[in-house]
């Protein structure tokens, strides 16, 4: 027989998918703290990857090459960490500074609460009844996460270090995958690149922020415009909400320095800025260059932080990249869910080989992964694999 029968019902197998996928997630939940410093540690290393390959270029040995990748990981982390520690000790040794202003900001605030029918005794009320038990809960909770960053760092250095070392051996096995796994190949490949490109657009974007929040904030007479900017540009990296968590602090200087106008026009500029760079100009720019529309990249903010904790926001977009080269772009019959994913009804028709060949990253990686192989044998096991689906698929239904 000719005609195809599912052994289960349609609605039954796509409630035990979600069963499946429910439980993959529960285990990433439960291992988040092995997940993300390998997963941050990959990302790094992959887009360092161009400085190994030209290394390699000019006749050096490829472990000299991915030495050099390793420790440009290592120091633009140790330059991450350098830059967060410079800047709460500028807004350390600040903040003392304006003492009398907080105070003074206290008191008025006070007043108008006496103003709006809450005495100072409804105020002392809720003073006694506040739990100070839970202030030290949160303390011990703010510890803990410091402690946990702590170690999720040395993770990431040591599998930085890991990796950085059998990147050498990296080629070689990708040649493997290619012969076997044509399809495979090629999103692995994707996968690289448009992780790669996320990572640029992300950091130059960055850049441009904090250039033109930090001459704002200077202009403005806020102080420590040097240390806003370096925090705009960190949290950039957050996709769409990071500027909310970095607009906090200047706004609360800009109020205690210069006054209540100030502060409101600390977050006008905040916010006209991200509207325009991070909510209107970013997220088309990466997602034509990653493949991605700009409310999945929103949601995958939300859905990776729930699943991996705070790290989840930073990895959330290179996270989804991996979910989707593996388990739509690789898989023909799944690609339809991309009219869902991708930036465009265009891109959502590209298979990975297409959009390799466009960015003409294919070449280059073929000749870098293949050891000396024709670079269309990718390709045309491919296509031999895709003419093949449909005999494969009547084999196995010649039982019915």
């Amino acid at each position: 027989m000719n005609e195809r029968r599912a052994l289960l019902p349609r609605g039954l197998m796509i409630l035990v998918g979600l069963a499946a996928i429910w439980l993959v997630l529960e285990g990433m939940q439960e291992v988040a703290g092995l997940v993300v410093p390998v997963f941050l540690a990959l990302n790094l290393l992959i887009a360092v990857q161009p400085l190994a390959r030209g290394i390699e270029r000019l006749g050096a040995p490829r472990i000299l090459g991915s030495i050099a990748a390793m420790l440009t990981v290592l120091l633009a982390l140790a330059v991450f960490f350098l830059a967060i520690g410079w800047s709460i000790s500028q807004l350390v040794g600040q903040l003392p500074r304006y003492g009398t202003e907080f105070n003074a900001l206290l008191q008025s605030s006070l007043d108008r609460l006496a103003g709006w029918g809450v005495g100072q005794d409804q105020i002392d009320q809720w003073l006694s009844d506040f739990n100070f038990s839970s202030l030290f809960g949160l303390l011990n909770q703010a510890l803990s996460s410091l402690g946990a960053l702590g170690g999720l760092l040395a993770a990431a250095v040591a599998t930085i270090i890991f990796f950085g070392l059998d990147a050498a051996g990296l080629p070689g096995r990708l040649d493997v995958v290619r012969r076997t796994h044509p399809r495979a190949h090629h999103a692995l490949l994707d996968f690289a690149h448009s992780v790669r490109t996320y990572w640029l657009v992300t950091t130059a974007f960055g850049a441009v922020v904090a250039v033109i929040d930090g001459l704002a904030l200077w202009a403005l007479g806020v102080p420590l415009p040097g240390v806003w900017a370096v925090l705009l540009f960190l949290c950039n990296y957050i996709p769409n909400i990071g500027f909310i968590f970095a607009m906090i602090p200047p706004t609360l200087m800009a109020l205690l320095a210069q006054g209540p106008w100030t502060a409101v026009a600390v977050v006008a500029l905040c916010v006209a800025v991200a509207m325009i760079l991070q909510g209107l100009v970013q997220p088309r720019v990466t997602g034509h260059a990653v493949g991605l529309s700009a409310s999945v990249s929103f949601l995958s903010v939300l859905f990776w932080s729930w699943v991996l904790g705070a790290a989840g926001a930073l990895l959330s977009v290179p996270m989804t990249l991996l979910v989707k080269e593996l388990f739509v772009d690789s898989d023909p019959q799944a690609r339809w869910l991309n009219a869902f994913l991708a930036d465009s009804p265009r891109a959502a028709e590209e298979s990975p080989a297409d959009r390799l060949a466009a960015s003409g990253a294919d070449g280059a990686a073929q000749g870098e992964t293949t050891d000396g192989a024709e670079p269309d044998e990718t390709t045309d096991g491919a296509e031999r694999d895709e003419r093949t689906d449909e005999a494969g698929r009547d084999e196995r239904t010649d039982a019915d």
